[in-house]
């Protein structure tokens, strides 16, 4: 490989690194901080179950993320998240709404992959709100595929309270990191 040919290649690897870097830094940043106790977006274990990590993923890297000052998460893309109530993977008409505008965009655009990221609010315990984030993207998957979605199509994972929309303890961010977040994958 001529050195005009490494240049280029190097700049693409050093580019992904850096991402890889960024995501990197914010997992491990949060991996020694201390879980709240009390109550949360979920009761806490025994309350909620340990099942709600199935075959879902706890997060991976194939999810596009993007960050504002401050490391927050920014919202966006395609698809529309799809909202939930405190301590609930039920989802409301508003959520069902969401839902069939999703399901529209499929239509549009079949056979792209699409990753559902269960999120939660900060309240509760990590481990309480990774299976309740996992229950939260499994709902949105089956309704998915009951509006026609191929689960081929389909992937889960729970990122719990990790990468929250806001940050601030109040009652109006914590309604905005309850969501599940579609990230449509390619195909």
């Amino acid at each position: 490989m001529t050195e005009a040919m490494k240049e280029p290649f190097l700049q693409r690897k050093s580019g992904k690194l850096t991402s890889f870097a960024a995501v990197a830094a914010i997992v491990l940043s949060t991996a020694g901080c201390p879980t709240q106790g009390g109550v949360g977006d979920g009761p806490g274990p025994g309350r909620g179950g340990a099942d709600g990590f199935g075959s879902e993923q706890l997060g991976t890297e194939s999810s596009l993320l993007q960050f504002e000052e401050g490391g927050s998460v920014v919202a966006g893309g395609p698809l529309e998240d799809i909202p939930f109530e405190f301590d609930s993977e039920r989802m409301s008409p508003a959520a069902m709404a969401a839902m069939e505008r999703n399901a529209g965009w499929f239509s549009e655009n079949p056979g792209v992959r699409v990753e559902i990221e269960g999120h939660c609010d900060e309240r509760g315990t990590s481990e309480y709100n990774l299976a309740l984030g996992a229950r939260r993207a499994r709902v949105v998957r089956d309704a998915l595929v009951e509006y026609g979605v191929s689960s081929d199509q389909l992937s889960t994972v729970s990122y719990g309270e990790e990468l929250p929309l806001c940050k601030e303890p109040v009652e109006p961010c914590w309604v905005r990191n309850r969501r599940a977040h579609l990230v449509p994958l390619g195909r």
